[in-house]
């Protein structure tokens, strides 16, 4: 019950906010982009000419590269960022702590709040890719879209996509809740993604080191290489919640300046 009160309360203190809206303009964003993409020949990422590949599948890959590479890290630091800056700003943890309210209530409430929002922002994207194929295929209908979209496997992808991400989520909460400074956050963000692609880089074709750091584990989903990334996901999820024990011990014991 008490729980459910600082959910409540965090939902309340996220509307109107930048945090919100993001919800839906980061996934958007990715279909916009991938959308240019395709609809641009000689450049486009799809095969014109009724070609026997089915076209539904490199447009939700390249959806799901541009979502799981770049924008779900960028967005997980941003949002965490955003969530813990609504309480940093003058100091609002002193009047928040003397309510008759549990500490760890507030930290589970704002990762739950987090969670929530990247599963939903990755259901847009689910949505937003058939849409994107619905368009392309009115805009040219050589690209092959008639076919409905395989929203099953779609959506499968996304949500193992936001199940890897759960650890670089934890682990950006924290951080974003320990120091007040957003510069700190968003850096501890953008130094990890940098060195996540550096990573992918060495690594060739998604596989080997990518297994072992969060920042790149989402990329497993679409590796060139298959391979099963159910192990993973418990492991992730096993390391994930030793984070938020962690994290929140850490937080509940902390002193206020």
């Amino acid at each position: 019950m008490v729980l459910i009160r600082a959910l409540s309360s965090e939902a309340i203190k996220i509307r109107r906010t930048i945090a919100l809206k993001m919800v839906v303009l980061a996934p958007i964003a990715v279909v916009l982009l991938t959308l240019f993409m395709a609809s641009q020949a000689p450049f486009s990422t799809l095969r014109r000419g009724g070609t026997a590949v089915d076209p539904w599948r490199p447009l939700s890959r390249v959806n799901l590269q541009f979502w799981g590479l770049l924008m779900l890290p960028l967005y997980v630091t941003l949002q965490t960022a955003l969530l813990a800056g609504l309480d940093h700003a003058d100091n609002q943890w002193k009047t928040l702590f003397a309510r008759p309210v549990p500490r760890w209530t507030v930290y589970i409430s704002k990762l739950t709040v987090a969670i929530a929002m990247v599963a939903a922002s990755a259901g847009i994207l689910v949505t937003g890719v058939s849409v994107e194929g619905k368009f392309l295929h009115w805009f040219d209908s050589g690209l092959g879209f008639a076919a409905k979209p395989p929203v099953a496997l779609i959506a499968r992808q996304a949500a193992q996509m936001t199940g890897l991400a759960l650890l670089l989520l934890c682990i950006q909460h924290w951080v974003s809740l320990r120091w007040r400074s957003f510069s700190v956050s968003i850096g501890f963000g953008i130094v990890a993604i940098v060195t996540s692609f550096a990573m992918l880089l060495a690594a060739g074709q998604y596989g080997t080191w990518t297994q072992y750091f969060p920042w790149s584990l989402p990329m497993l989903v679409i590796a060139r290489q298959p391979q099963s990334v159910e192990p993973v996901l418990w492991l992730s999820g096993l390391a994930a919640v030793v984070v938020i024990v962690a994290g929140c011990l850490e937080f509940c014991r902390r002193e206020l300046n």
